[in-house]
């Protein structure tokens, strides 16, 4: 019965009974005990991570806001390892509870961070991107296989945008390195920064045209079969702002159109049909409300976003002023609620959204 108990408790609470003793350290810190805890608290508490940063890197953030999706609490998410003023952070993905980061001390001194802020267990894993660091295409994705301890990390790059070969490498926890390299023909050019995972696939939005404007594909990349697929975004679903989230288990997609003055916000749902070809139920559509140009994701039902507003002072001490608001789109009844509000006295970006909830999973 004690043990049933704890299964439902929160994640911060058995890491506090771990330290009654020696029995119950053991207990709750076998892979059983936490994948049964991860499943009964999945949603539970869950936080959206806020990477902020200075121009003009595209992805790479200087500090990190943790924000509670349900009544916006917020707090500074201090990393284990202190950069210095040349270096950078950048969240590849969270998963499980588990966090992993690029970081570097500056230029190409990078490494990957897994890391767990609740347990405060860590470890450091060689940087592929560093063999490849003049390609024009170098993206990551990061997440734990369906009903396993094992995570795995796949980077995908590609020297120029007009070659038709990507190559591949793929890092699995098990062996402690990187155990398969290889490489896949495609007419897609770039892949969005942005990576889904669930049950072992990942999925990118991907663009076949140099102005990158409109995604053309989805790409797809099983982690078990080593294998990429593709499929092409219907004309219907395509938009000039678009954005992967979870979506009830799966992958979704959301896209918005602003033209004159109707706006309108539509979250697809994706599904593998078992032929390496995608299906699009569209689930979710709300006029008269819009989502900033900025990354999005879907938490129950709701859309979170964050909005930037930029004031540029020109008085005597040219003071820039950056604010940040975290909302949430309530679609039922098509409203939007602020969670969070934020000032930085100078001139910053929002450079990545990232989902995540707290587990006693293993680094």
């Amino acid at each position: 019965m004690v043990w049933k108990i704890l299964t439902k408790a929160d994640p911060k609470t058995v890491g506090r009974c771990r330290t009654l003793n020696k029995s119950w350290n053991f207990r709750l810190n076998t892979p059983y005990f936490v994948k049964q805890n991860w499943t009964e608290q999945r949603g539970q508490n869950t936080k959206v991570i806020v990477g902020v940063g200075n121009p003009p890197a595209n992805e790479n953030s200087q500090w990190f806001i943790r924000a509670d999706v349900n009544d916006g609490v917020h707090l500074q998410l201090n990393l284990p390892i202190v950069i210095n003023q040349l270096g950078f952070y950048s969240i590849i993905g969270s998963d499980h509870g588990v966090l992993c980061i690029k970081l570097s001390q500056g230029g190409l001194n990078s490494r990957l961070l897994i890391w767990n802020p609740l347990t405060g267990k860590m470890k450091y894993i060689f940087d592929e991107s560093k063999k490849y660091y003049r390609h024009a295409v170098s993206v990551y994705a990061f997440g734990y296989l369906y009903d396993s301890m094992e995570y795995r990390i796949v980077h995908v790059f590609k020297r120029h945008y007009i070659h038709r070969t990507m190559g591949w490498s793929l890092y699995c926890s098990f062996e402690n390195d990187w155990c398969d390299f290889g490489s896949f023909t495609s007419d897609m050019q770039k892949l969005g920064p942005k990576s889904i995972l669930v049950d072992g696939i990942v999925c990118w939005i991907g663009w076949e045209v140099t102005n990158f404007t409109e995604p053309s594909l989805i790409i797809s990349f099983s982690m078990i079969q080593r294998q990429f697929f593709e499929s092409i975004i219907p004309i219907d679903v395509r938009s000039t702002y678009h954005s992967l989230t979870n979506l009830h288990d799966g992958v979704g997609f959301i896209s918005y159109r602003n033209i004159g003055f109707s706006r309108e916000v539509i979250v697809w749902d994706i599904k593998h049909d078992g032929q390496d070809k995608l299906c699009w139920d569209k689930r979710i559509r709300v006029t008269g409300l819009g989502i900033p140009y900025n990354p999005s994701i879907f938490i129950g039902k709701d859309i979170i976003s964050i909005m930037e507003c930029r004031s540029h002072f020109r008085g005597s001490n040219d003071a820039d002023r950056t604010d940040l608001l975290l909302s949430r789109l309530k679609w039922n009844g098509a409203r939007r609620e602020h969670l969070m509000h934020r000032t930085w006295q100078q001139n910053v970006y929002v450079k990545s959204m990232t989902m995540h909830s707290e587990s006693l999973y293993i680094v």
